[in-house]
């Protein structure tokens, strides 16, 4: 079973070495660790009321990415409103976490809501994003032959529904342990998956939300309620590391220049992504 971290008052002022140790083992067994009272739930029903807004509106759909997963639609969100507060982007349990995991050099990633529509069906099981370190040389692929299974992360979701989850609204199912087989020559197929698994439903009440490894398998269950269930998809990576399901999306960080002056100097780093985070390698000066 995918373990749980229930935070309280205490871990405000830091996490302790036992409860990081429990992130980094259940990270590594299962590749998902859930969490209790991550974030304030006031933060989180503010920001449920935001991207309710913007899906009432038709403004996530419109600017929602190319894909649309099973009757779910996924839009990038900028960093404002709620998404603004230090509580959520520099929320210091999972900065303590992040750092843990990923190391110092992490950046944001990308911010998405996904909406699972009513009527929404079952996803395809998959992975968010392997690396196998593959090497090309002219048109020949060669592949790494070590083992793989061993490696830290190199990226992680962070998922925070926006409402209770139950079986009707469609959770998340993860196969805990799956990770290890993701960087095979050859990944597992469903049938191996099913066997080889057990799957989890992430369900649970609102402020209740769960981490994975991009190499987790995990799929979208059916929406069978007649309400849109709104989910956030909160990513973090290596510094080096490039989201290939946003290759084609810029940019993937979304925020104001304005409100990236707003973003203490210690924070900076997690918005390097961001295009205005990028200084210009030439000024004006030389300018005739």
């Amino acid at each position: 079973m995918i373990s749980t971290i229930e935070f309280s008052k205490k871990d405000g002022k830091g996490l302790s070495a036992n409860t990081l140790r429990k992130v980094r083992s259940g990270m590594r067994r299962d590749g998902a660790v859930a969490f209790e009272n991550l974030f304030p739930l006031p933060l989180l029903k503010k920001a449920r009321r935001d991207v309710m807004r913007r899906h009432d509106a038709g403004e996530l759909r419109e600017r929602g990415l190319v894909r649309d997963i099973g009757g779910r639609y996924a839009a990038v969100l900028p960093f404002e409103g709620p998404f603004l507060a230090r509580a959520f982007y520099a929320n210091p349990k999972l900065l303590e976490i992040i750092a843990s995991l990923l190391g110092a050099a992490h950046n944001i990633g990308s911010l998405e809501a996904v909406i699972a529509r009513p009527g929404a069906y079952r996803q395809h099981q998959h992975i968010d994003g392997p690396v196998r370190f593959d090497r090309t040389i002219g048109k020949t692929k060669r592949p790494f032959h070590g083992d793989l299974a061993d490696i830290p992360p190199y990226a992680v979701t962070l998922c925070v529904p926006l409402c209770d989850v139950d079986e009707t609204n469609g959770p998340t199912a993860i196969w805990p342990g799956s990770h290890r087989t993701a960087l095979r020559a050859r990944p597992p197929g469903a049938r191996e998956l099913h066997r080889k698994f057990p799957v989890e439903h992430m369900a649970g009440d609102f402020g209740r939300s769960f981490l994975f490894d991009f190499r987790t398998f995990h799929c979208g269950l059916p929406n069978h309620s007649p309400e849109p269930r709104p989910l956030l998809m909160f990513v973090f990576t290596r510094s080096w590391f490039r989201d290939p399901n946003l290759a084609d999306v810029f940019p993937s960080v979304v925020i104001a220049k304005r409100n990236l002056a707003r973003i203490p100097e210690r924070y900076r780093y997690l918005f390097a992504l961001a295009p205005d985070a990028r200084r210009p390698l030439w000024g004006n000066k030389n300018k005739r």
